[in-house]
């Protein structure tokens, strides 16, 4: 028992003398450290004129931080319908994080993709130049990570001149390694870069990779993996109409390359199955989907019944039905071009509410591309979807599943 005693003894005299080093060490208490670092992170984000642009869900965020705790905000988000004024707030639960406290453009990117975005945000790194954040509220291991990048005047016209140059380029791109005999065929669609490496027995590995587009060119927050090299970011070279990046000396380049070849039997593998629903847009039609959705709120999906001859949407809940859409399609082999499809429609419609989106820009957008005269490119991408590619205009393409 004496023994006990005297370890409990020393025990407290070690655990006192660690609060004399740490005394010494730090002359303010954890709170006052907090408090600093809080001070520190905002007096960052107003420095100079308190500019910042971010690159988020496929828009350009410009950002005024202000040392009354208000941000004034730009973006190329819903035709800047959605930028307001409002108040931030700089805390921490566990770790220093940025909330934007009212209504404005990141709660409406939100609002459209629950799923995936945010309004608040951990601090992560901070630099001169650059803060990067991850998501507070994402459970997962792939956490949302968003940068802000010290801005200047003109930085979100040039960023809206490079979502132009973007949305003209075609669905038949490629990415190359110079001085390597890698090769990927690259989908760029409204949220998601898929990169379509051809394996020795004929199949296609596919790899999907979060970006977004900048006032240079293109980002990727979580990073590209290609042929054993990371890239960050691709700058646009204007010229030759391409994205360039340089990573241990060497350079990778996603450039327009020829049609592919009709594969064959692709055009039977379509037509195999009646309904199919349209998954993902590419990022020249991205507001084709919201476009529909602003006329019925509910809206939830657009289905394409080959067999039918239909163009449906549904959207649970709509008072009178929850179907409305385009009737009368004709489709069939296109006779000069086998492999692709020829679409034609009578211009019948049907549905209560289907009048209140027919002459949407969405609308429009889905029958040109179903509708080319010239045709529609068909391209397999998984075991049973596919790639509808306007030939008219292949920077407009739709994946079905």
């Amino acid at each position: 028992m004496k023994n006990l005693f005297y370890i409990l003894v020393l025990s407290l005299l070690f655990l006192s003398a660690c609060d004399n080093v740490e005394d010494a060490v730090f002359d303010e208490n954890p709170e006052q450290r907090l408090s600093s670092v809080l001070s520190d992170y905002k007096a960052k984000l107003i420095e100079g004129d308190g500019k910042w642009i971010a690159y988020y869900f496929g828009n350009a965020i410009s950002m005024k931080f202000n040392e009354d705790n208000t941000v004034e905000f730009e973006s190329t988000y819903n035709d800047g319908d959605d930028d307001n004024t409002i108040s931030y707030r700089i805390s921490a639960s566990q770790i220093p994080e940025l909330t934007f406290e009212s209504y404005s453009v990141f709660h409406a990117i939100y609002e459209a993709n629950r799923d995936e975005a945010e309004y608040e945000f951990l601090f992560d790194q901070v630099s001169d130049d650059r803060i990067d954040f991850i998501s507070k509220t994402d459970s997962g291991s792939e956490k949302t990570r968003l940068s802000f990048f010290k801005s200047s005047d003109g930085d979100l016209e040039e960023a809206k001149e490079m979502m132009a140059e973007y949305s003209k380029l075609s669905f038949f791109k490629k990415l190359i390694i110079e001085g390597s005999e890698y090769e990927a065929q690259v989908i760029g669609f409204s949220d998601k870069i898929v990169l379509r490496i051809p394996l020795d027995d004929g199949r296609y590995q596919i790899i999907e990779n979060d970006y977004e587009i900048s006032k240079n060119g293109l980002l990727f927050p979580k990073g590209l993996e290609v042929d054993g090299l990371i890239v960050e970011s691709f700058d646009f070279d204007k010229e030759n109409s391409e994205f360039t990046s340089e990573v241990d000396g060497k350079k990778i380049t996603i450039v327009v390359g020829e049609v592919l070849e009709s594969e064959a039997g692709v055009f039977n593998g379509y037509m195999s199955v009646n309904l199919r629903n349209v998954k993902q847009t590419s990022y020249a039609i991205k507001e084709m989907v919201p476009s529909l959705v602003e006329g019925v709120p509910l809206l939830n999906e657009i289905q394409i019944y080959s067999e039918f001859g239909y163009v449906l949407c549904y959207a649970p809940g709509t008072p009178g039905s929850n179907w409305g859409g385009f009737s009368d399609f004709t489709f069939a082999e296109k006779e000069d071009a086998p492999e692709q499809l020829q679409v034609t429609w009578g211009y019948l419609t049907f549905g209560p509410w289907w009048r209140d989106v027919y002459n949407t820009d969405g609308a429009k957008m889905l029958l040109a591309l179903i509708t080319d005269p010239n045709g529609v490119y068909i391209s397999k991408y998984g075991l049973n979807s596919y790639i509808l590619i306007s030939n008219t205009d292949p920077s407009m393409y739709i994946l079905v599943e």
